[in-house]
């Protein structure tokens, strides 16, 4: 990653700078992480981003927003090339677009992707699409939220079931980031770590086409013009059942128990084996399939694997020990604050695809299926809280 520099020490207004040669890029999302990615591209000179905002499209629109960056310093005004308030629009004058980078959440049972870019595929009019859909950790201690992208496994099968000619570029990432209530400053700290592959992974028989590596070329170098940091991957599954292992621990428990991991250091042994447990049957799922292997370097710290007794003292320690002795509401994941706030998460791709990867492999996964069913259970209490069913109306999800 690149060392940290000395940024601007006074505030600098953005100004649109293109190279002659700059590609257009879409982009669907434009929350803080958006509004990173967007920011980075812009800054290479050699994109012009197109973004699709909802809620804060006046904003954008208007005088656009203020940047606090440890690396770049203060960037006033910034927005990007152009704001549009649907892909409909974005798409409507014919100008085609290199790359879509999606900087949603991914809810595959509420709005598929495919639903999602349902205009986008339509359209004829882009060449790949980038998938760094978020959920984030909060850190108080820090001020912000660390960002990790596309949380879960498998995030990317109903686009390419929807699109297969179409490349995609799956992301992974982690940035220290938080948005004002009012919407228009972005606090972005410390330097940002953007895991990147192509899906599905290549393999023996069916080799990466040069389209998908031309995608995945053209995303690493305009990224990388914009001092992005990339870290780039082979096996996009492996890597991403490596942050899967994480989210899924503490996610999932901070979304049944309603507060973060530290609560359980007071516990005695035999609790915090009752924890070990779920730990042990995410990871050992990891391993008996391959996605989890020794040596493996786990992001963002670098850890290399060794067994699942060292992942699992490791994350323990760092989430339950660590985190009792510095400050008790530190960690606290997006799964919990989506529930605070009676949103819908990410409940199939964290979990869901964990009990289907199970069932593909014939391993006997109780644990994880159970905390699946609690947390399928929230997510429909949610929904229905949100969104109230007709009378008549029947439970039509079916256990993987």
């Amino acid at each position: 990653m690149e060392a940290p520099t000395a940024p601007p020490t006074t505030p600098q207004r953005y100004e649109h700078k293109y190279a002659d040669d700059a590609v257009d890029v879409l982009l669907i999302g434009l929350g803080s992480i958006g509004t990173v990615y967007a920011y980075l591209l812009e800054k290479s000179g050699k994109v012009r981003v197109t973004a699709v905002a909802r809620s804060n499209y006046p904003l954008y629109a208007g005088e656009g927003v203020t940047i606090e960056s440890q690396r770049f310093g203060t960037i006033t005004n910034f927005k990007p090339y152009r704001v549009f308030k649907s892909q409909a629009e974005a798409l409507a004058d014919g100008t085609k677009y290199a790359l879509c980078v999606v900087a949603t959440k991914c809810l595959p049972d509420i709005t598929p992707n495919a639903k999602l870019l349902e205009d986008s595929i339509k359209s004829g009019q882009v060449g790949a699409f980038v998938l760094i859909q978020v959920g984030e950790v909060v850190a108080p201690e820090c001020g912000v939220k660390l960002t990790r992208h596309q949380n879960g496994l498998r995030v990317e099968e109903d686009l390419y079931a929807a699109a297969p000619s179409i490349p995609i570029v799956s992301c992974i990432g982690w940035i220290a980031i938080n948005t004002n209530t009012a919407g228009d400053v972005v606090t972005w700290k410390g330097v940002e770590k953007t895991g990147t592959g192509l899906f599905p992974v290549a393999t023996a028989d069916k080799p990466h086409s040069a389209q998908q590596q031309a995608a995945l070329d053209l995303w690493v170098n305009l990224l990388q013009a914009g001092n992005g940091n990339v870290v780039l991957t082979d096996n996009i599954d492996s890597m991403r059942f490596g942050k899967n292992v994480w989210t899924a621990t503490w996610a999932g428990m901070q979304g049944l128990i309603r507060t973060p991991a530290a609560c359980f250091e007071p516990l005695s042994e035999a609790h915090h084996a009752q924890i070990k447990k779920y730990m042990r049957e995410i990871q050992t799922l990891g391993w008996k399939t391959g996605l989890l292997y020794e040596g493996m370097v786990l992001q963002p710290m670098g850890l290399k694997a060794e067994s699942i007794d060292q992942l699992i003292e490791f994350d323990f320690s760092r989430f339950v020990t660590e985190a009792g002795r510095t400050t008790a509401v530190a960690h606290k994941w997006s799964l919990l604050l989506d529930v605070e706030n009676n949103r819908p998460f990410e409940v199939e791709v964290i979990f869901g695809s964990m009990v289907r990867l199970a069932r593909q492999h014939g391993i006997e996964t109780p644990l994880i299926d159970f905390v699946y069913t609690l947390l399928s259970g929230l997510q429909s209490s949610i929904v229905r809280s949100r969104n109230p069913p007709a009378e008549d109306s029947k439970p039509v999800k079916d256990f993987p």
